[in-house]
């Protein structure tokens, strides 16, 4: 190992103890979406990014951090808001409570752990006196869970940040993130009719007359039922690419977010409300998914003159894989070999996030975070491995050195 390298882990592990009190106190502050407060966390993230030496801005409580010269480009990005912290805890959700190994609170691991490590990953490389031939910016995001339009969206569109290459800090542990799989957001409104469920039910001619209801909830089932065949065929098509640890699916997959309709027992309901999203392996198109839906709406529509519905999609990106020849590729295989000391393969990683908006922009992208399935991320008692966050913190950190050295 180099001297340098050496130096920089060195530092790394000397700072334990205030990588882990920054934590607490990050995870302390709450940044829920919804309802999307965020002017606590921004400053906060703010204030220590200038304490460690960055040229900071702050747009729309999306806080960026700016160090070194012109010359290649390399991001860090991370988000600050989480899922809501909901019911059933053990733990506070927001003391950022240090037990043993663990830090709990929501957010400790998804997504503050990778706003802690590329904070201190930089204010390492920093304080290690090595100079970068290229510019690093650190970013802290917003809106990641809601698609991330606020947020990186926004950056990216509005050119105020770009780069050559990402380092994504919304990821799997112990392993870098070269291939991610594609998304749909979908949602289905169907408007009925109300009327009383018991008198005049919601059945073919001659059972009804113009008195009785359109149920809504029952024109749903149909778009349910099809969806549900389409997960049928999907399970029949496994991915060629390795996936995480603990993230063992090789297929796509649909998931039923919200369901919501209807108003009371004795009502036929005249509204339904669907959301799902669909979450593809780098095999599938999903251009091609869309159309499939649509057309199926449109057959429906055509059988069933009294189906009201209304179809949005919100969102929708294809799959990407990493050129594994790229300079940037070689540069987090290498900091892998270093911080783990053993070669680590890239793996693909389905779940949404960030990363579609650089890679779209052609900025080369690879994920790297503490993030483990027992972490419990987006559930009750959410907590991130210490030493996770740390090795974390030593990815970003080296793979900086390696990628603008």
């Amino acid at each position: 190992m180099k001297k340098i390298e050496n130096t920089i882990l060195e530092l790394i592990d000397s700072m334990r103890n205030n990588i882990v009190e920054f934590h607490q106190q990050i995870v302390q502050i709450p940044s829920e979406n919804p309802p999307g407060k965020y002017k606590e966390i921004s400053k906060f993230v703010e204030n220590k990014m200038k304490e460690i030496g960055l040229e900071t801005k702050n747009k729309r409580n999306n806080v960026i951090g700016e160090w070194g010269s012109k010359g290649k480009t390399l991001i860090f990005s991370a988000h600050l808001d989480t899922v809501e912290a909901f019911k059933g805890w053990t733990k506070d959700p927001f003391k950022g409570e240090k037990i043993n190994n663990k830090i709990y609170g929501r957010g400790a691991a998804d997504n503050k752990s990778s706003v802690t490590a590329e904070i201190f990953a930089t204010k390492a490389l920093i304080e290690s006196g090595v100079s970068l031939n290229g510019k690093l910016v650190v970013t802290a995001t917003i809106d990641e869970e809601m698609g991330g339009i606020r947020g990186v969206g926004y950056l990216i569109d509005k050119g105020i940040i770009n780069g050559d290459a990402c380092l994504l800090g919304d990821g799997p542990s112990n392993h870098p993130v070269g291939f991610c799989g594609g998304a749909i957001f979908i949602t289905f409104l169907i408007k009925g009719k109300q009327a009383h469920g018991m008198g005049f039910p919601d059945l073919p001619k001659p059972h009804r007359n113009e008195y009785s209801g359109i149920n809504a909830i029952q024109k749903m089932v149909k778009i349910m039922n099809y969806l549900m065949d389409l997960q049928e065929e999907l399970n029949k098509r496994e991915t060629k690419y390795p996936v995480a640890p603990d993230h063992p699916s090789k297929v796509s997959h649909i998931n039923f977010a919200i369901i919501n309709g209807g108003n009371k027992i004795s009502n036929v309901p005249d509204r339904c409300f669907l959301s799902c999203n669909i979450h593809t392996i780098p095999e599938q198109d999903i251009e091609s998914i869309i159309k499939r839906i649509l057309e199926y709406i449109e057959e429906l529509k055509k059988q069933d003159p009294d189906l009201d519905i209304t179809v949005q999609i919100p969102l929708s990106f294809e799959p990407q894989t990493l050129d594994l020849d790229s300079e940037f590729a070689k540069a987090v295989k290498k900091s892998a070999e270093i911080v783990f000391n053993e070669e680590r393969e890239f793996k693909l990683f389905i779940p949404t996030t960030d990363a579609h908006w650089f890679q779209e922009k052609g900025i080369k992208t690879v994920l790297f975070g503490p993030i483990r399935a027992i972490n419990k991320p987006h559930a009750t008692d959410e907590f991130v491995y210490i030493e996770d966050l740390i090795n974390t913190t030593k990815m970003f950190a080296i793979t900086a050195l390696n990628y603008l050295k």
